[in-house]
């Protein structure tokens, strides 16, 4: 389905799109990078609305929010395109289909994809039992007309919102979220430019106005870095990564993810633990309080410790946590020291 989107500007020549960091100039009847928003008759398009690849009841574990209302789901939904192109995609059968000709077979499937609207994610949100909407599996920002539209609808059912991003947004589209976002997890995927336009096709410094703005204005945040193996793996990469955090806040939960050989990286290696635990090493040298690494060395860091008297607050078993010691108030149980996030109406928090 085609619909007018809100943020670009018309011209002569082209239109320019405001809804991610390229901000691509669009000419008449040709596509942005995403793949998703086309200039017909100076007006840019997206030919994806409504248009929904993947959607599941999720843990919000899954994300990963660790201190979002732990233990709820969240129904995340996510529509093709994106507009970077890293090649160890895990998702590339539909963030990549309008890029790569070898996925022709998922283009055509995501073709016959009927048509949704907005309220009917929100109805199916509220029957899962779900207490959020998370918009991921591709990137919020290449199907944002639609996006913004489930926000205001679960916002007003008082359902939260998440978005599982990339962070290459402009302030034109931050501002257009409005009131509607409640959290996000945004990757840093790497501390360097070039590494950002070589592997991603973008750049750094718009991810991080991301961070800052979205943390400034009281978003939850929470970021990943997927550890690549000479790729982002240095002392001095992660040092980088791990000190940038510790300047915006300590108590922004880092989660360390392993790279798992995908898509066109098969041939890469997998991330060894020692280098998730070097990772969040180094992390903790930085006085970060909420590190997050599966697969380390040390069996996984993927409790919750509370950074005062360093008892476990939320207990994990994988994704799912099975004790949590947090107060409705984000107070430790045991010591009543105040702890990052998000934690009431999750009906999961024991009255201790």
């Amino acid at each position: 389905m085609l619909k007018e989107i809100r943020l670009f500007t018309a011209g002569s020549e082209y239109a320019v799109c405001h809804e991610c960091a390229h901000e691509c100039k669009i000419k008449e009847d040709k596509f942005g990078i995403c793949g998703t928003k086309k200039n017909i008759s100076g007006v840019l398009y997206d030919v994806n609305y409504g248009i929904i690849a993947a959607q599941f009841n999720d843990p919000v574990e899954k994300k990963p929010l660790f201190h979002f209302l732990p233990g709820s789901h969240s129904y995340s939904i996510g529509s093709p395109g994106c507009n970077f192109r890293c090649p160890g995609c895990l998702n590339a059968d539909i963030s990549q289909i309008y890029r790569d000709d070898e996925l022709k077979a998922y283009r055509n499937k995501i073709a016959s994809i009927p048509e949704t609207e907005p309220r009917h994610i929100v109805e199916r949100a509220i029957a899962c039992g779900a207490k959020s909407v998370s918009y991921t599996y591709t990137e919020p920002s290449i199907f944002l007309e639609f996006g913004l539209e489930v926000m205001m609808e679960a916002f007003k059912k008082g359902l939260k919102n998440i978005f599982v991003t990339n962070g290459y947004f402009t302030d034109v589209s931050i501002n257009a979220l409005g009131n509607y976002l409640d959290a996000a997890n945004i990757d840093i995927k790497f501390f360097n430019d070039r590494s950002y336009r070589k592997v991603c096709g973008g750049t750094i410094r718009p991810v991080l106005n991301t961070i800052e703005k979205l943390f400034a204005s009281g978003v939850h945040i929470e970021l990943t870095t997927l550890l690549i193996e000479g790729y982002n793996d240095s002392e001095e990469e992660l040092k980088g990564i791990a000190g940038y955090i510790s300047q915006i806040g300590k108590n922004i939960p880092w989660h360390i993810s392993k790279f798992i050989p995908y898509y066109k990286m098969k041939d890469a290696p997998e991330t060894g633990a020692s280098s998730v635990q070097k990772a969040y090493n180094i992390g903790s040298a930085c006085g970060l309080n909420y590190i997050y690494a599966a697969g380390s060395a040390e069996n996984g860091h993927m409790n919750t410790i509370c950074p005062s008297c360093k008892n476990v607050i939320v207990n994990r078993k994988g994704f799912y946590p099975d004790e949590i010691k947090i107060t409705a108030e984000g107070l430790c149980w045991y010591c009543g020291f105040e702890i990052y996030g998000y934690f009431k109406d999750n009906g999961l928090l024991m009255a201790y």
